[in-house]
């Protein structure tokens, strides 16, 4: 990782601060480990040669062992975060890994025998395997494969069939929505008409002035014998019946028409 010092602060001669993010510690990996009973057939520097074809790991001599370290990630430091390191005794194979954080036990335990399996078919020659004792631990690797990978597969198909579920349920209320907001575009667009039709009735009202109002209704007391439904006329000329008794009583006070008994 490559930290960028800020251009606008930088003083000649003195390092670069990481950004205060980049200073927060890692949380601490947890440290598990088994081991294998073996006895070791060759030298310290024979083993070491068998193992020189694999470039991805570091190889040290201490006294009579040989440490093997895997690193797969480190922190920001460089410091080896996830790894796993196999000790190689005259008596003994010790194997020492880390665990992460949110990272499952059970598979990584079963990564690290990959590796170490790995290791011991190049270093096959080299060490006489208490073959019973790897065939129990096999044995237990090969139980927590079978549970994780069917805790993982139930994990999993439970997480599927919730989110089916879910997925049921939002595609069934979106079609009740786009059947609801169908309805309510069909009602508004007959309301729109409706008001349509309404402002023009208003229109059709505001047309009719007091004085033409008053001819029409003189016009048809002339044709039927000085009498007036009140009703059918409004409906005639669709005009509000409240407006029509307006008129017919301002024409009756400005003497333009009688009442009869």
């Amino acid at each position: 990782m490559i930290l960028m010092p800020d251009p606008a602060k930088p003083e000649a001669g003195k390092p670069a601060v990481a950004p205060k993010a980049a200073e927060e510690k890692l949380e601490a990996p947890r440290v598990e480990g088994f081991k294998l009973f073996a006895k070791r057939t060759k030298s310290p520097d024979e083993v070491i040669d068998r193992l020189a074809t694999l470039s991805f790991i570091e190889i040290a001599k201490e006294a009579d062992y040989i440490a093997v370290l895997n690193v797969e990630s480190r922190d920001i430091h460089r410091n080896p975060y996830l790894f796993s390191t196999i000790y190689l005794k005259p008596d003994v194979i010790e194997i020492v890994y880390t665990i992460i954080p949110g990272m499952s036990p059970r598979k990584r335990k079963i990564d690290v025998y990959r590796h170490v399996l790995n290791i011991l078919t190049l270093i096959h020659d080299a060490y006489e395997v208490d073959t019973k004792y790897l065939y129990q631990t096999l044995e237990s690797a090969l139980k927590d494969i079978t549970e994780f990978a069917s805790s993982d597969y139930n994990e999993i198909f439970a997480k599927y069939d919730v989110l089916q579920r879910d997925y049921l349920e939002a595609k069934k209320r979106i079609e009740q929505l786009e059947s609801s907001n169908s309805k309510m575009s069909k009602e508004l667009i007959e309301l729109r008409s409706k008001n349509d039709e309404l402002l023009l009735r208003v229109k059709q009202l505001e047309t009719y002035s007091d004085e033409a109002l008053m001819a029409r209704i003189q016009d048809w007391l002339d044709v039927h014998r000085n009498e007036i439904n009140i009703t059918e006329f409004a409906k005639q000329y669709g005009v509000l019946e409240s407006r029509v008794e307006e008129v017919l009583n301002k024409m009756v006070i400005q003497g333009y028409l009688e009442l009869r008994g």
